[in-house]
């Protein structure tokens, strides 16, 4: 019965962690690695999969945890279950939210750069800037500099 559990559990954390890719607009399927600087500031954009995956591994260290702690996962408590199931869930999303929060704040300090060093911007493009996620902020920044003709 407990890898039924076990298994129940790591279907819990991947839709906690793939709830956090949907919400946190992460949403591509695989990761990705973007170029912030010329220079060669990277982040790598984990996509769903790599939600999916932060989720899944907290799960398991979180299980583990339960078992060393010298507490039995067993059936017949179906209300502890049910807070289990719930914790599992809510510590899977955090934890994934944490993961992609660090990436968006990286790009969040490149778009201030890139929008405080160029040019003023079109009102249109400052009201699309208000709402805008951290990574369409940073193209919108991005778009603002200056270029010379023919690099883009």
């Amino acid at each position: 019965m407990t890898s039924s559990l076990w298994f129940l559990a790591l279907v819990i954390g991947g839709v906690g962690g793939a709830l956090n890719a949907i919400l946190s607009d992460h949403a591509r399927l695989l990761p990705s690695i973007v170029t912030l600087t010329p220079g060669g500031t990277r982040v790598v954009r984990i996509g769903i999969v790599g939600n999916i995956l932060t989720g899944v591994t907290v799960t398991l260290c979180l299980f583990w945890a339960i078992q060393a702690a010298g507490s039995t996962l067993n059936a017949n408590g179906s209300l502890g279950l049910v807070l289990l199931g719930c914790i599992d869930l809510f510590i899977s999303f955090v934890s994934a939210r944490w993961v992609t929060n660090e990436v968006d704040k990286l790009v969040l300090r490149k778009a201030v750069y890139k929008a405080a060093s160029a040019p003023a911007a079109h009102p249109d493009t400052v009201d699309q800037m208000e709402l805008a996620p951290p990574y369409t902020l940073y193209t919108l920044a991005d778009r603002l500099l200056p270029r010379r003709a023919g690099h883009r």
